[in-house]
């Protein structure tokens, strides 16, 4: 979609471009992901039993349960001092 385009809904973003909405929402999910597993997702590094399809679909909005998700009950905050 071109940026200079306005859209009033999901449902009119995915009827300009052709797709199901269903998918158009799944795509806007994954712009609420913690930073580092965005890193995660471009670098090809997620652990292998997460996939992008269980990251779209209803996302926490804590970015903290969003990483246990992905990284399992270990993960800490303090992970990502050490990744800094």
């Amino acid at each position: 979609m071109r940026e200079s385009c306005e859209a009033k809904s999901l449902k009119e973003i995915a009827a300009r471009e052709g797709i199901d909405n269903s998918y158009v929402s799944r795509m806007v999910n994954l712009t609420t992901l913690a930073p580092d597993i965005v890193a995660a997702i471009l670098d090809d590094a997620l652990p292998n039993h997460i996939t992008l399809f269980d990251l779209a679909v209803d996302p926490s909005a804590l970015w903290d349960e969003q990483r246990r998700k992905v990284w399992g009950a270990s993960f800490s905050t303090s992970r990502l001092m050490q990744d800094a």
